[in-house]
């Protein structure tokens, strides 16, 4: 195949950089959960982004039970709300304006701090690079998915495999370069509307990955907290 997911799937290593700092990005892209992390998904209860969320969280755990492992994403819960546009449009743009730069921790919009709930999942309006936040200092971490509206989420499957893509992030993977892969990304030239499918499917992972999500999470793995 020819070269693949640019843009969209450059949000979690590049966001790392900014936010994170270069001496912590391995950490971040390997930090597994110590708890079964609440999902809480933001945004309008009639988008359709609502299934694929379900969908690439059903996908997750099909794959950790097939790992044979104990960890699970948790319950969802769904709270009619946003992050303004202007927010998540200037994080995107830190993204990639900002590589390298040592920041302060990482933290949550403040629009959306206050709700509980550990894994936040925003489905917004806007066009950004669709982006997986690093844990912040209270262990919780943020994906946000631009609009369905804007290309390549407006190409069929698509934006099933974006949502997946940045929760495999969100779960402690990073990029790969195989672009026939899910966690395919930078420094790779992978391209997201190479997901284009007639058939709804989920690309797969890698064995490494595989191997990477058993050393994370092992079967004997248990709630620390």
């Amino acid at each position: 195949m020819t070269s693949r997911r640019s843009g969209i799937f450059l949000g979690f290593s590049l966001f790392c950089l900014t936010l994170c700092g270069p001496a912590s990005i391995s950490a971040q892209l390997r930090a597994g959960w110590m708890k079964i992390p609440e999902i809480v998904v933001i945004g309008s209860a009639i988008d359709p982004r609502q299934v694929l969320v379900d969908e690439a969280i059903s996908f997750w755990n099909q794959t950790l039970t097939e790992l044979g492992s104990s960890f699970r994403l948790g319950s969802i819960r769904r709270e009619e709300g946003s992050v303004a546009a202007e927010e998540l449009v200037r994080m995107s743009n830190l993204v990639l304006e900002s590589i390298g730069r040592v920041t302060p921790t990482w933290t949550l919009p403040e629009s959306i701090r206050n709700i509980p709930g550990d894994l936040f999942v925003i489905l917004s309006d806007a066009d950004f690079v669709s982006f997986a936040g690093p844990f912040a200092a209270n262990h919780q971490r943020m994906v946000a998915i631009k609009s369905l509206s804007s290309p390549p989420l407006n190409q069929p499957n698509v934006a099933r495999n974006v949502i997946a893509h940045e929760l495999g992030h969100a779960i402690g993977l990073g990029h790969n370069t195989d672009d026939t892969s899910l966690m395919c990304g930078r420094p790779s030239s992978c391209r997201p509307d190479l997901f284009r499918s007639s058939a709804p499917k989920h690309f797969p992972l890698t064995e490494q990955e595989r191997k990477s999500l058993r050393a994370l999470y092992p079967p004997t793995w248990t709630p620390s907290r």
